[in-house]
This record gives structure tokens, sequence and C-alpha cells, in this order.
């Protein structure tokens, strides 16, 4: 998949996420589908990350070599916020515990909004959605 069609499935993921945070908390359906849609944009950021950084010239093959590399490109604002995305995509595994998924679920916002400004970065870098 090229830069370009990571930047739409990204786009489009984003938006999504966002739609499942505009629904109602209270209902367990609500959290875990926000969890899932965030395990998503999770995955899509980073490998379009990689892709991003590949045509810069910057070889990096995981999640977290990808957003060490995308802050020294200047492309997050605080590493971390990205790294502390990275532990709740670890544990999101685990949400059958109610406790733990209503804590990630809380998170959710700011972990949006991050990926939000990195994908506007990206946008402005020349990538098309």
């Amino acid at each position: 998949m090229s830069l370009d069609l990571n930047l739409v499935a990204l786009g489009n993921a984003l938006q999504r996420l966002a739609e499942s945070l505009s629904y109602d908390a209270s209902q367990p359906l609500v959290v875990d589908a926000s969890i899932q849609r965030f395990e998503f944009c999770i995955e899509l950021t980073w490998k379009t990350l990689k892709k991003a950084l590949a045509a810069e010239g910057i070889e990096a093959n995981t999640p977290r070599e990808c957003m060490s590399q995308a802050y020294a490109a200047h492309w997050l604002a605080d590493e971390t916020v990205w790294l502390s995305m990275l532990k709740d995509r670890n544990l999101t595994s685990h949400t059958y515990k109610e406790a733990l998924a209503v804590e990630i679920y809380s998170r959710l916002p700011g972990h949006l909004a991050a990926m939000q400004s990195l994908y506007q970065v990206l946008l402005a870098r020349g990538g098309q959605p």
C-alpha cells in the first residue's frame, strides 16, 4: 500500500475513532468499540510513519523506532505521549478487565488528538488523503 493510500485509510480510521468517542461511554459496547478503533488507528499510524520515514531515507522497523525517528524529525510534539499510546495498545489485550478498559478509554481523546496532529503534519509534507 502506498503512502497516499495509507493516509486515506488513516484519515478514515481517525474519523471513525472520533465518531465512537462521541457516544455514551456508560455503555460497555461503546468503550470496547472505541478501544478497537484505537487499535486500528495506532497500527495504521505506525505503518504510515514507517512509509513516510522511508520516503525520507530513514529506516525504522518497529512501532517504537518509528515513533522515535518521527520525534527526531520533529513530526511529533511529545515522544512520551506516543510511547504512552504504544503502552496502551499493548494493554488492550487485557480490556476484559473493566477497570483497565475504562482507564484506557479515558486516555483516547488525547491519543486521538496526537494522531490527528501527526496526520496533519504528514499531509502538509505532501501526502494526499
